[in-house]
């Protein structure tokens, strides 16, 4: 266990906090600074990258957690990072008045998920290249649009593309974003589960 891993989530998060604060600013420009009826999508997605970088540098400066303690003392400070984040960028987006057919606090909110789950898992188990486990979880992503798409291809016939059940807006393409968050949702908790159980059972080994 690292020095890191012993101390107050206060001192972890200072430990941090050039990076934290670049990934709280980096979104804000894409999203204050454009069209508020079209600024959501680009800007979450950059409100998405700039945590996902985040979490990956907090990981790279520390190396792998090396206790399931560890693990609980990361995820819990990388966590509290994220959703500051999302606090503040929620409050930039309502204060410019950004228009969404959906919530857009719930909009950031699911655009983080796969930061919370999918890429610790994978940075985990894949340390090189740098920053290939933020490629791999856009990979997994992609295949959860993919499946929302499919979905939408089976309901609604050969037509969907051009009806515009496969785009990115609500008001015609509920059941792909239905499915797309759905499994990315369950996804990330699933192996956020998945990671935490992995220590614990590293734990138990090493004391036998």
């Amino acid at each position: 266990m690292t020095a890191f891993d012993t101390v107050s989530p206060g001192s972890g998060l200072r430990t941090m906090m050039g990076v934290w604060a670049f990934a709280a600013f980096l979104p804000l420009p894409a999203l204050t600074l454009t069209d508020p009826t079209r600024s959501a999508d680009l800007s979450c997605l950059y409100f998405a990258l700039s945590n996902a970088l985040l979490a990956t540098e907090f990981h790279r400066s520390r190396g792998p957690p090396g206790s399931v303690d560890s693990w609980r003392a990361r995820t819990f400070v990388t966590t509290i990072a994220i959703f500051s984040n999302a606090a503040l960028f929620i409050g930039f987006g309502l204060v410019t008045g950004v228009q969404t057919h959906l919530p857009f606090p719930l909009i950031a909110v699911l655009s983080i998920i796969p930061v919370i789950g999918i890429l610790p898992w994978m940075l985990h188990r894949v340390s090189q290249p740098p920053y290939a486990a933020i490629v791999l979880t856009g990979f997994i992503v992609g295949a959860c649009k993919i499946a929302g798409c499919i979905a939408a291809r089976v309901v609604y016939g050969p037509d969907a593309l051009a009806q515009g059940y496969m785009a990115a807006d609500w008001r015609t393409a509920k059941l792909m974003i239905t499915v797309l968050w759905t499994l990315c949702t369950l996804l990330s908790l699933g192996l956020l589960i998945a990671d935490y159980r992995y220590f614990v059972r590293r734990d138990s080994d090493s004391v036998a």
